[in-house]
């Protein structure tokens, strides 16, 4: 049978088989559309409307690519594709940002990788579409992944080179309108082989002919994450959303249900009641809830605020990392902030300047950069490998000319945020910033 084909702007024409297009056609596959990639990131890049449906289908076919390149089986290739079209299935509304509010409430992590893990094992439509099999397998590569047992069908959809960095990079930049995200995709794919390791493991590498291709994988990668993830603005809308959520959790606006997850020996166990009310959760239904509130809550005032765009604004910005010698022993304290510490040192700012404490925000960030990875002694999850014709594989790093000489250096910040305050000037608020700081 003809397969079923999709045009898509990064990729151009996705293939589906019979089977993948009624998985598509799943209601909890077809909830994806109504959550963006980049939240509210369209408030500082108009165009990030996209959403997780489409980012799906373009790891599926990378995936399949990377998958045809290296040479797995057919059935293999199978179970990595069905693993990277519903790898984001079990995403809540607005992407990461929820996923924080999920792990912080239940004290886990994963929670969203163990939910569409779940999904995939239950889900009725999926698995009459597919095969309970196929899914099966599907479920338990993702599985394995979350356990740290590396192979380099693992790798494929979740590794250091995963299809999904290949896609989030290229479409995330399209739709923001720069070029940070782009790089030689075909020939990183033409170079990928399969580096076989002790124990049974077996890694996602590349032909030591692909090393600038890597490179530029992991610029762009760092120039995104310095120029649109890491986005000030940005920042701030993940902040204030973060906020509602909780605060719309507390206040009773949200249903709880879908945000309490059972656990079993510290991992996230997702049950059926938990699954039915979360699959209802998209950006719009959040929205929806946070607006309809009759009381002036906070978490309603928060919504309003993102939908008429009145942001909270990075006041006041001082590098951690320069005044090491100011802070002293207090700089770990800093750095190591806990939530409730967190909220006492915002509600004592909030005051000083007669603002409420949930439009005040003190952020620490640690903006490490995400292309610089030291070898260890042993090969991890996060080392990018190359193989050689007359000699032992050996890490990327040692061979890039680029990366070989970065020191790795960690640079932290410290941010205050509150809206537009013409009272407050930015010195007033790096004054007001630093003071709290250094009472730590």
């Amino acid at each position: 049978m003809r397969p079923f084909r999709i045009r898509d702007p990064i990729h151009g024409f996705i293939e589906l088989s019979p089977q993948e297009r009624r998985a598509i056609d799943a209601r909890c596959f077809q909830r994806l559309r109504g959550i963006k990639q980049l939240a509210m990131t369209y408030l500082v890049y108009p165009g990030t409307q996209h959403t997780r449906f489409e980012h799906s289908l373009g790891v599926c076919d990378l995936a399949t690519r990377i998958a045809r390149e290296v040479e797995i089986g057919e059935e293999d290739q199978r179970v990595v594709r069905a693993a990277a079209l519903l790898h984001d299935v079990g995403h809540g509304p607005f992407s990461h940002v929820s996923e924080n509010v999920l792990d912080d409430r239940n004290g886990l992590s994963g929670v969203h990788e163990a939910i569409s893990v779940a999904l995939i094992r239950s889900d009725e439509q999926l698995r009459k579409a597919l095969g309970a099999e196929l899914c099966d397998r599907a479920a338990q590569l993702l599985d394995d992944g979350g356990r740290g047992f590396r192979s380099v069908m693992s790798d494929i959809v979740s590794g250091p080179t995963d299809a999904d960095k290949l896609d989030y990079l290229q479409r995330d930049s399209y739709y923001a309108g720069v070029s940070y995200g782009k790089y030689d995709l075909d020939r990183l794919i033409d170079t990928a082989t399969i580096i076989q390791a002790g124990g049974g493991e077996t890694y996602l590498g590349f032909e030591d002919g692909g090393v600038w291709a890597v490179e530029g994988l992991l610029l762009a990668r760092h120039h995104m994450h310095r120029q649109v993830y890491g986005h000030k603005t940005r920042i701030a809308t993940d902040i204030m959303i973060e906020r509602a959520l909780s605060l719309g959790l507390r206040e009773g606006a949200l249903d709880e249900v879908a945000y309490e997850v059972a656990s079993k020996d510290g991992r996230p166990q997702p049950d059926e009641r938990f699954l039915k009310a979360y699959m209802e959760q998209t950006d719009e239904h959040v929205m929806h809830r946070l607006l309809a509130q009759t009381s002036a809550t906070s978490s309603r005032d928060l919504a309003e605020r993102l939908l008429r765009r009145h942001l909270l604004r990075r006041n006041a910005r001082v590098a951690l990392h320069e005044r090491r010698d100011e802070l002293g022993i207090r700089l770990s304290a800093v750095l190591n902030l806990d939530k409730p510490r967190l909220a006492e040192l915002e509600e004592s700012i909030a005051k000083h300047i007669s603002h409420p404490p949930h439009l005040v925000a003190l952020y620490i960030e640690q903006p490490s950069n995400p292309t610089y990875r030291l070898p260890g002694a042993e090969i991890n999850a996060k080392d990018i490998m190359l193989a050689y014709k007359d000699r032992m594989p050996d890490y990327f790093q040692r061979e890039s000319e680029i990366f070989r000489e970065s020191s790795g250096g960690e640079k932290s910040f410290a941010s205050l945020y509150f809206p537009k305050d013409d009272r407050i000037d930015e010195k007033k608020a790096e004054e007001l910033l630093w003071s709290a700081l250094k009472n730590i």
